[in-house]
């Protein structure tokens, strides 16, 4: 009697925010080999559209601002160059991940970062998310919140967190 095991590969969910933590969680998982050669990779980094309407809307330019247009205007600039800025990054990444010998697939994706990584892990059936950590004090998480700490309490799978602080070399 022969049996042939079949294992599906390993989903795995990496958010990304084009941040200096961010590089250097990259290159902890790669030297400290969280993932593998034959993993299922998402690099995903968030565009938050309200985040972007928050900062254009209360920024210095909103008070010299003319006719509402051109604050819609802007809104829409700011949003597809935002876009156009994170899927360079993305690339970027995912070309230093080939270099690694790591395939991955960008996906640029829209709306509240710990949601949104969230609602894309269930709906697709991820096994580990792994996010980088600012390492925010008690008073900022409770102001801005924290993406690994809503992950951690949220997802059924497996969360891992690379703290900024740590040593990436070997």
């Amino acid at each position: 009697m022969s049996t042939t095991s079949t294992t599906k590969p390993r989903r795995v969910l990496i958010g990304y925010d084009h941040s200096e933590v961010s590089n250097s969680a990259m290159e902890w998982i790669v030297n400290k080999r969280a993932v593998f050669a034959d993993d299922e990779i998402t690099l995903a980094i968030i565009v938050n559209d309200d985040a972007i309407a928050v900062e254009g809307t209360f920024g210095l330019e909103a008070a010299v601002a003319g006719p509402l247009g051109w604050l819609a205007d802007d809104y829409r600039e700011r949003i597809s160059n935002v876009e156009k800025e994170s899927a360079a990054a993305l690339n970027a990444v995912v070309t230093w991940f080939a270099s690694k010998g790591i395939t991955v697939s960008p996906r640029i994706l829209s709306g509240e970062p710990g949601e949104t990584l969230k609602d894309f892990a269930e709906a697709n059936q991820v096994d580990l998310v792994i996010v980088g950590s600012r390492g925010l004090g008690f008073l900022k998480r409770q102001f801005i919140g924290s993406v690994s700490d809503y992950l951690i309490h949220h997802l059924k799978c497996s969360v891992l967190v690379v703290k900024d602080d740590c040593n990436i070399k070997d």
